[in-house]
């Protein structure tokens, strides 16, 4: 990033946010920078090579899925277009179609020129622009494929993103025995992505993403690109116009929280591939150079999460968080009411030096953000500060569902009592000496008595039970208890 474009985004930053926040973020940026040590390495040609024959001798077999790449146009720079096309026919697994929907005001002659030399380019110029969802589901109906990815008209697949999904979708078929493509449990598959500057030819921050996390999502769409789904669901669910903007992300969190809250199995049926597939180019006036180049898509973003969260039943009024494109579920009602998917929830953990001490923990007991300036957003995915999925919260700041009481006690060997609902803004604490608070005092008191290992042993003790019985431990870094 230019010294003049980190300069704009930090006045922007403290328009919005104020001076202390901002000079947060910056110094916490520059640090970011200064270890951000990232390399897209390109695979071999002898790797690539290898890649072709695996799918040459595949599809001698005819055991060979059909992927639709769907790209909308819209008087895209012929420069951009060309490498884009350019990064699909490079694709090592050769059973595709490119399915281009153009609305611009006139047809492209360099994709005519591209379709004489490769049939499986297809070109639909629309006649007119109805907008991004439009444009995109006429080229979902055009789509004959049995998997469904999506481009955008100016970015770049790698040589091996069509191969690497194909394997999760085999193995997924070989491990259930199926044969028919249609009926692959998988329904998403997502892979992780960088940034692609195209005036210095430098690729640059390595958006390395988790397993799906459910409520990770709910705070911003990291699954982003390059997201594939299968055909019947995707012409099924379709792009909102009402989300343009974020229709990507109203298509997601639907496709996801169907499965999710809806469906057994949902680890099953959405699938993360731990390698950079997609490169996001930057360039003056794209979201992944200027966040702020598109604010309205971040108040469609906020508008989808509460709409997809409601068609499914559950009531949320949304936040947006200082971060552009990141957002907070704030329950109207009972959360354990309304997810039945999550047994507990659980805050952040400050120490009097102003720094995370705790509150969420990983399965090997690492304390994540620990020793971070309170002030700190966890990095460019923001990630110390956004609700999301994980192993084991912390028992001085949490809150569990109610027919698990019982349970803690076995675990822990006193009495529950709820340390997360008090801190938050909704909820008011009675006044001192009332029964709650009494009970309050006595649970600090017995925890005070034990060590940061016996506290930590109880807290993993009470993931490990979440997860057996297949219940999501959420943490909530928004509400905090100083300790």
């Amino acid at each position: 990033m230019g010294i003049k474009n980190a300069a704009k985004k930090t006045i922007a930053y403290a328009k919005r946010n104020g001076a202390r926040a901002a000079f947060f973020a910056a110094v916490e940026r520059l640090s970011d920078n200064r270890k951000e040590k990232y390399t897209y390495n390109e695979l071999s040609e002898a790797v690539l090579n290898e890649q072709k024959q695996e799918y040459k001798a595949l599809a001698e077999t005819g055991g060979a899925l059909r992927f639709s790449i769907v790209v909308p146009l819209f008087n895209t720079p012929e420069k951009y277009l060309r490498q884009m096309i350019d990064s699909v026919v490079a694709q090592t697994y050769g059973n595709w179609e490119l399915v281009l929907a153009d609305a611009s005001p006139l047809e492209s002659d360099l994709v005519k020129e591209y379709m004489k030399e490769d049939p499986r380019i297809k070109y639909f110029y629309l006649g007119s622009n109805e907008g991004i969802s439009e444009n995109t589901n006429r080229g979902l109906e055009k789509a004959k494929g049995d998997y469904i990815g999506l481009l955008d008209h100016d970015d770049l697949l790698t040589p091996d993103a069509l191969y690497e999904v194909s394997r999760v979708i085999r193995k997924s078929m070989s491990r259930n025995h199926l044969t028919q493509f249609q009926t692959c449990p998988i329904r998403l598959i997502y892979s992780d992505e960088d940034k692609f500057d195209d005036h210095k030819n430098l690729y640059y921050e390595h958006h390395q993403k988790p397993s799906f996390n459910l409520d990770y999502l709910l705070s911003n769409n990291y699954i982003c690109h390059f997201t594939v789904m299968r055909a019947d669901i995707i012409k099924r669910l379709k792009f909102r116009k009402k989300y343009d903007g974020a229709q990507d992300f109203d298509l997601v969190l639907r496709a996801c929280l169907e499965a999710t809250l809806t469906m057994p199995m949902a680890t099953d049926q959405i699938a993360h591939i731990d390698k950079v597939l997609y490169h996001w180019r930057c360039h003056k006036g794209s979201t992944a150079s200027n966040p702020a180049s598109k604010m309205y898509a971040y108040e469609a973003g906020q508008i989808a999460i509460g709409d997809a969260l409601k068609t499914f039943g559950v009531e949320a009024e949304i936040a947006q968080l200082p971060h552009l494109g990141f957002y907070r579920a704030v329950y109207t009602k009972d959360i354990f009411s309304q997810r039945k998917d999550i047994g507990c929830v659980g805050g952040k953990l400050i120490n009097k030096k102003g720094r995370v001490a705790g509150g969420i923990y990983k399965k090997d007991g690492t304390a994540v953000f620990k020793g971070m300036p309170f002030g700190y957003s966890g990095g460019l995915q923001h990630k110390a500060v956004v609700q999301q999925d994980c192993y084991a919260v912390d028992i001085r700041c949490m809150a569990l569902r109610p027919e698990f009481v019982e349970v803690f006690k076995d675990i822990a060997g006193f009495d529950y009592v709820d340390t997360f609902n008090d801190l938050q803004e909704t909820v008011t604490d009675k006044a001192p000496g009332n029964l709650q608070a009494e009970s309050k005092r006595e649970y600090f008191d017995k925890i005070n008595s034990l060590t940061e290992e016996e506290i930590l042993r109880i807290n993993l003790k009470i993931g490990e039970e979440m997860k057996r019985r297949g219940l999501r431990v959420m943490w909530d870094p928004q509400v905090v208890r100083k300790i």
